[in-house]
């Protein structure tokens, strides 16, 4: 009996979490609301079709890494940022700066057959995007294509075998515990050919333009290192009274020319 309500308690935390935790259509959804942007203008700033915002809000489409750095980049937001979806960021010392994730947690995003978690979402101002991946697509043509992102790539993996296509390079296969490090700039795609899913451990660094850092100690630096430029100096006024004067001094000099 015991057993059975502490099943049942842990089961409704687990569904109060994910109840609590909205998904990217809701996160999106509210941040054009709090900044009273139509989903138009959100279109405009970020170069993504106002059909494909739609459809992410309504939850009938996700994006992939590559089209949430597009997004984040447009509206001027880091990925914590579009996550939290209003929540009051975690602002530290660069010294003391830490967040974590818990065993079930995190922010999930399926696009396809692929399916990331990202975590360590609650910080703001990351070098690095963390995300678990399980991968199931078979073939290059179940995947979305070849993608390319700015940034640099690390992926571990951690269950099945994996076969890493990229624009320039043949298929590396790797099995579990293997690792690849990549630029990300260079089309690739994950594809799972095990006889079970890909599951992996992917961290992306990502752009410091699209994810600004929220101290006002790095606004400082940013300002002190921004280039000056120098613009030619106008011409002084001179007040009236200057003026008259130096034009009553100029004109003994006219009249000896006269003579």
């Amino acid at each position: 009996m015991k057993t059975a309500l502490r099943s049942e308690s842990a089961s409704a935390r687990a569904q109060d979490r994910e109840d609590a935790s909205p998904n990217l259509g809701a996160c999106l959804r509210q941040l054009r609301f709090q900044r009273r942007m139509s989903i138009a203008e959100v279109s405009a700033a970020t170069g993504i079709a106002k059909s494909t915002l739609s459809r992410v809000e309504n939850d009938q489409l996700s994006l992939t890494y590559a089209k949430l750095l597009q997004l984040c980049k447009g509206l001027q937001i880091d990925i914590a940022e579009l996550f939290s979806s209003g929540a009051p960021q975690v602002v530290v010392r660069p010294s003391a700066r830490r967040t974590f994730t818990l065993p079930g947690q995190g922010r999930p995003v399926t696009v396809g057959l692929q399916a990331y978690n990202y975590v360590c979402t609650e910080l703001a101002g990351k070098r690095m995007t963390p995300m678990l991946g399980i991968i199931q697509s078979r073939t290059l043509e179940e995947t979305n294509g070849l993608l390319k992102h700015e940034g640099e790539e690390f992926t571990f993996v951690l269950e099945g075998r994996m076969a890493l296509h990229t624009e320039f390079y043949e298929p590396l296969i790797l099995d579990v515990g293997g690792s690849v490090y990549f630029d990300s700039t260079m089309g690739h795609a994950y594809v799972s050919i095990g006889s079970t899913p890909l599951k992996m451990l992917c961290v992306c660094t990502t752009p410091e333009p699209a994810l600004p850092f929220p101290s006002d100690q790095a606004t400082s630096q940013a300002r002190a290192a921004a280039p000056v430029v120098l613009k030619e100096a106008a011409p002084a006024r001179m007040p009236r009274e200057q003026a008259g004067s130096k034009s009553e001094a100029r004109a003994p000099h006219k009249n000896r020319r006269r003579r």
